[in-house]
């Protein structure tokens, strides 16, 4: 069955299609909307697998829209509808991520024809894209509060987003700040997201924050209370749906070893150990470490970060090295002044041009370039 929205500022002109499509096995007519903006908002509630778009339509335009479906849901087929036959408007449909164009006025078996071939045409090639991703996950974890975990997560998914298509995920789901760090306090949490479809990416993209056109933000519940109605199912639907669009999942968790974090700590490639210098991180990081020993988890997913490094502190990189062997793998650079500011601002330093060539934004690449993804 091939779902179908309707978009066009005529109703007679929705009502003939409607009819025609209702008249042939294989159709269902699934919504309809008289301009753009209706198409956008009705797409997570009737997930379409065709769109019969005008081309000339109130508030947002039919070339408009489709450029933001082609974006956001790569797997919905669009067909132009136009009384314009021109060359130029065909192009201009092609450009915008159009599938096919149809003229107006046009006959039963032209529309049905048209449909039936561009969605024949598009749906396998639409599973392969499905299937072409399959992120690698880095989840960042301390055993102790106020590391700088949420600050190294953010900076990293900047960083990565570079060259690759990464979701950043706040789990930490009672005190989660990543909102804070990137200027997204009002926007959709994760809260809004399990009250929804969790099947399909086009049902949860609408929750993501878009920070970059390479890197997507899915936020914590705007208050700790909240984290109660979220349990590890809601988790995994939503990561198995993501890991599918992504090359990167880069997720932060909360300190504490509660059934949501062990399931991500379980599902990630990489778990990025988060702690500081004094003797107070370093003791609660050696047992976080044994704990995590103790759940199979070997060197290769474990890695020790030391942030804020600076020598200074009393405690050298030797004795770091030598008291966590196997699993010490970098140090970030200590750099305060630039990290309160760039938190002030709502600016990650990895996209602040002004930090390009600081400490903490070297050692910051140099554990990108270190990880295989």
């Amino acid at each position: 069955m091939i779902r179908i929205l309707i978009a066009d500022d005529i109703k007679e002109t929705r009502e003939v299609i409607k009819k025609i499509l209702d008249m042939e096995d294989g159709f269902l007519v699934v919504g309809e909307a008289q301009n753009g903006e209706e198409v956008l908002k009705l797409i997570p509630k009737v997930k379409p697998d065709v769109i019969l778009m005008d081309i000339n339509m109130p508030i947002i335009n039919g070339l408009e829209a489709t450029e933001r479906i082609t974006r956001e849901y790569p797997n919905i087929i669009v067909i132009i509808m136009s009384v314009q036959g021109e060359s130029e408007y065909l192009r201009k449909a092609m450009f915008y991520g159009a599938k096919e164009y149809i003229i107006k006025p046009f006959n039963y078996e032209q529309l049905i024809e048209t449909i039936k071939a561009t969605y024949e045409r598009y749906k396998d090639l639409n599973k392969m894209i499905e299937k072409e991703k399959n992120a690698k996950i880095i989840t960042l974890f301390s055993t102790k509060g106020g590391v700088g975990k949420t600050t190294l997560a953010t900076n990293l998914a900047v960083l990565f987003s570079q060259g690759k298509k990464v979701l950043l995920s706040d789990l930490d789901l009672q005190f989660g700040d990543i909102a804070v760090l990137i200027n997204g306090l009002n926007y959709k949490t994760i809260m809004d997201a399990i009250n929804d479809d969790l099947e399909s990416f086009s049902s949860i993209k609408q929750y993501l924050y878009s920070f970059n056109e390479n890197l997507d933000v899915l936020f914590a519940p705007k208050s700790p209370e909240e984290a109660e109605f979220i349990g590890k199912e809601s988790i995994e639907r939503i990561l198995d749906v993501l890991k599918k669009h992504y090359d990167l999942l880069i997720i932060d968790t909360g300190v504490n070893f509660s059934d949501n974090t062990l399931f991500v700590l379980d599902s990630a490639d990489y778990i990025f150990f988060i702690s500081n210098m004094d003797i107070a991180s370093l003791k609660n990081a050696k047992i976080g470490l044994n704990v995590m020993k103790s759940l199979g988890y070997d060197s290769k997913k474990v890695k020790l970060i030391i942030n804020r490094f600076n020598t200074k502190y009393g405690v050298s990189l030797r004795d770091i090295e030598e008291t966590f062997k196997e699993n010490f793998f970098k140090v970030v650079e200590d750099d305060e002044e630039a990290v309160i500011i760039s938190i002030n601002k709502g600016q990650p330093i990895a996209a602040n041009p002004k930090y390009k060539k600081s400490k903490i934004l070297k050692s910051l690449e140099d554990i990108t370039k270190s990880i295989e993804i």
